[in-house]
């Protein structure tokens, strides 16, 4: 004896008033903004001491860079302290390898600048950031106060 059963499917009783949300709570977890949402601006860069621009994957310091850093180290020689070098390469974000290092690279060649003009080592600390977090130049070095 054959007996066919119908395949129905039937929610278990109660869950009635939760299907009912399904699609609110589904829209809320995977929530797609319109193609036509502006992205977020990005927030100013922090206040540097001095910033060093750069020209594409270029690393080596230009002339004007180094008159400021020479400013820079005379005046700073004498107050002392500890440095802080951010060294951004790339679009927003970016925190990609080749950018990252680039980014070490810049910060390694300006933290050299400063210890051949007389500011210990010891006292400078390097930031390889990749791409910028901020509206600054992209591709540049800030010198700063560490935390400042």
């Amino acid at each position: 004896m054959t007996s066919s059963r119908e395949n129905t499917s039937r929610a278990a009783p109660g869950a009635a008033p939760f299907m009912a949300f399904l699609p609110l709570v589904a829209a809320l977890l995977f929530c797609v903004t319109g193609a036509g949402a502006a992205e977020a601006p990005l927030p100013p860069p922090r206040q540097a001491l001095l910033t060093i621009l750069f020209e594409g994957t270029e690393t080596a310091v230009g002339r004007t860079a180094h008159e400021e850093l020479d400013s820079f180290a005379a005046e700073y020689v004498r107050k002392g302290g500890r440095l802080e070098l951010r060294a951004y390469a790339g679009p927003p974000h970016d925190t990609s390898s080749n950018n990252r290092r680039l980014s070490l690279r810049r910060a390694l060649t300006i933290r050299q600048e400063l210890i051949d003009r007389g500011i210990v080592a010891e006292r400078i600390h390097v930031r390889a950031m990749g791409g910028v977090s901020d509206s600054g130049p992209q591709d540049r070095v800030d010198i700063s106060l560490p935390g400042g």
